[in-house]
């Protein structure tokens, strides 16, 4: 049977779980795309929208002002102002929140006299985005395809660090490249790359080497950020401090919302230009739905102890999956932190035949090359957590026997 074969068309959601189109149901593991952080049709969420649907969808953001990103702008850079994060951009999908930080890096560097450093470090294996400007430092070959040429005379790629003394390669390759850098790339947990975690302190040296270059140190929680990993701010929890944080995903609980993050000294440097600001923006930037719904979920995961719920809903996940896989033929590793987290296979068909037989069983995952994906829902209760780790596990047992 092939992926296509059991490809459900889904209708309707509740909760942590997804309908189809003949009524079945089945345990959404993947919260869509790592972004219904409530879960499906949440009622508040969707109220809080609903209502402002009724009273404004949209106006121009160049002609006029509206107060929904301000308000969104002020609460995100108040929860990130001990950072020296202050200043917010807002946007779209996470596509569009690289390519803005890259912008803003790339004017950083031209307005500070260096318009010579065009190239984006990225860490092989990551992932942001598909976009041509975000493949700058997307690292992974089949979305790469097609951009050789953007790649080659933008981009250089460092590999995944095993320990904290791979910082080495790092200080090499800056002494070496610093004037031709203009920012370096990280995702502080590497979705894509099986929920791949850096090495205890290596992204505090890596930021505080990158200050030492005048090199903007962006991360990319796109993925990570807003409570998924059990932070807000997944970069600033592991000691670093980033120039640029980009969120995403959970931020918007489904609708689409993206902040990017900076500092005063990064906007500072705009004041020298003859139009002194960030030149960026889309008509739909600061969407005022997005907007209400991140209003709304920052409200529930501040009143709802959110972030604690997640740490430890995700750690019972994780040694509940792993204590029933530690035996399975084809499985390398179980890895996560909070409700994100990979089961890494010994090959990509491991990983495929598994995907297959766990929506058999009536539960979406995500996969990538070896690694099959979780991300569910930060309300998943114990009784569903349960449920979704015997099917899991059961699925996963029946294919690595055949």
């Amino acid at each position: 049977m092939k992926m296509d074969d059991c490809r459900p068309s889904i209708v309707r959601g509740e909760g942590v779980y997804l309908y189809d189109d003949t009524g079945r149901r089945y345990i959404d593991g993947i919260s869509g795309s790592y972004n219904h952080c409530l879960g499906h049709s949440h009622f508040g969420l969707i109220a809080a929208v609903k209502e402002q649907v009724d009273t404004l969808v949209h106006a121009c953001n160049i002609s006029s002002n509206t107060v929904l990103p301000e308000a969104l702008a002020e609460r995100i850079s108040g929860k990130l102002v001990k950072a020296r994060l202050v200043h917010t951009f807002l946007v779209m999908s996470g596509s569009e929140g690289v390519e803005a930080a890259l912008k803003m890096a790339w004017q950083y560097q031209i307005n500070r006299g260096c318009p010579q450093r065009t190239k984006v470090v990225a860490i092989d294996g990551a992932y942001h985005g598909c976009t041509l400007g975000a493949m700058i430092a997307t690292r992974r070959e089949f979305i790469n395809e097609g951009a050789a040429p953007l790649l080659a005379a933008h981009s250089i790629a460092m590999p995944i660090p095993s320990g904290l003394e791979d910082i080495s390669h790092w200080r090499a390759l800056l002494a070496e490249q610093e004037t031709t850098i203009a920012a370096i790339v990280v995702e502080p947990v590497m979705a894509m790359a099986g929920t791949r975690q850096f090495p205890d302190g290596f992204l505090r040296e890596l930021s505080a080497l990158a200050k030492k270059y005048d090199i903007p140190f962006i991360c990319d929680e796109v993925y990570c950020g807003v409570g998924r990993t059990g932070a807000f701010c997944e970069s600033i929890n592991q000691g670093a401090s980033p120039d640029i944080v980009i969120l995403s995903k959970c931020l918007g609980g489904g609708f689409p919302i993206t902040a990017v993050v900076t500092t005063a000294d990064m906007t500072d440097s705009f004041a020298a230009q003859s139009m002194p600001l960030f030149r960026h923006g889309h008509t739909q930037s600061g969407n005022l739905l997005g907007c209400r719904a991140a209003l709304f979920i920052l409200d529930y995961l501040d009143s709802h102890r959110s972030y604690e719920v997640v740490a430890a809903g995700g750690s019972r996940l994780l040694q509940g999956i792993r204590e029933n896989l530690q035996t399975t033929n084809s499985i390398v590793s179980v890895q996560g932190k909070g409700l994100m987290l990979s089961i890494t296979f010994e090959t990509s068909q491991a990983c495929t035949r598994a995907q297959l037989a766990v929506r058999r069983q009536g539960v979406i995952v995500g996969a990538a090359d070896r690694h099959l994906k979780l991300a569910p829902s930060f309300l998943i209760s114990e009784l569903e957590a349960d449920e979704l780790t015997d099917r899991l596990v059961s699925s996963i047992r029946s294919v690595s026997q055949q």
